[in-house]
């Protein structure tokens, strides 16, 4: 792994940030105040000491508190697998990391604690695992989860950053991303990650990236024979 220099960003208090996507993986450390970012991956409180490593278009909005935030981010060679939160044991010497030997990052790292998994409701999770894995109709999840289809729509646009319907749409992306870098043809990959077909497949990629499965794979691929062996998984 071998970052480029930090850079650093600073954002209003109460200042909000829509859902959007990074192209390139990078890594994130909150310096002052706090936000929370809201993806798939549920809501993530972030204050300082909070280092955020996030893969390529990884989808995500920010929600910046009373004093804003100032946060200084690298971008990464190495694409982690998915996203990590985790805790720097100091915030000072992780700064410096950072901004002056952000070859050293693989090392500030190890030393990081893993920071704690949001606590979602127990209906939430069980509406997150049915969006994954089943063909349901939104209104037959909610149902089966004990919510009405407008409440589960207003939690998760507030927890996660999107409506369910777009929230299963990431979820299939991710899927499809991660299948991108076997040898499984286009179509397998879109039956595997529950869309229609090969086509839907398309249409969605290119929505969510900017970017064709074909030219996707490539890209993963060319990183992947970059670097065989991943810092961080």
């Amino acid at each position: 792994m071998h970052p480029a220099s930090g850079y650093q960003t600073r954002h209003d208090a109460c200042d909000v940030l829509d859902t959007h996507r990074h192209d390139a993986a990078y890594a994130a450390l909150v310096l002052d105040g706090s936000h929370v970012e809201a993806s798939a991956d549920g809501p993530i409180a972030c204050t300082p000491g909070t280092l955020v490593l996030h893969p390529r278009w990884h989808a995500h909005g920010n929600r910046f508190g009373r004093q804003g935030a100032k946060v200084v981010n690298v971008e990464l060679d190495t694409a982690p697998a998915r996203l990590h939160v985790l805790r720097v044991p100091d915030l000072r010497e992780a700064a410096e990391v950072f901004v002056r030997a952000p070859q050293r990052l693989a090392e500030l790292l190890a030393a990081c604690e893993v920071a704690s998994a949001p606590s979602l409701p127990a209906w939430q999770v069980e509406f997150l695992s049915a969006l994954e894995h089943d063909e349901l109709a939104m209104t037959e999840l909610a149902r089966r989860a004990g919510v009405s289809l407008a409440h589960a729509s207003r939690s998760f646009l507030k927890s996660h950053g999107m409506p369910p319907q777009l929230l299963r749409r990431e979820l299939r992306c991710r899927r499809a991303l991660a299948l991108l870098g076997g040898d499984a043809s286009l179509a397998q990959i879109a039956a595997d990650s529950g869309f229609a077909d090969q086509s839907h497949l398309s249409r969605s990629l290119r929505e969510a990236t900017g970017n064709t499965p074909s030219r996707l794979r490539r890209q993963i691929k060319c990183v992947q024979d970059a670097n065989p062996r991943a810092a961080v998984q």
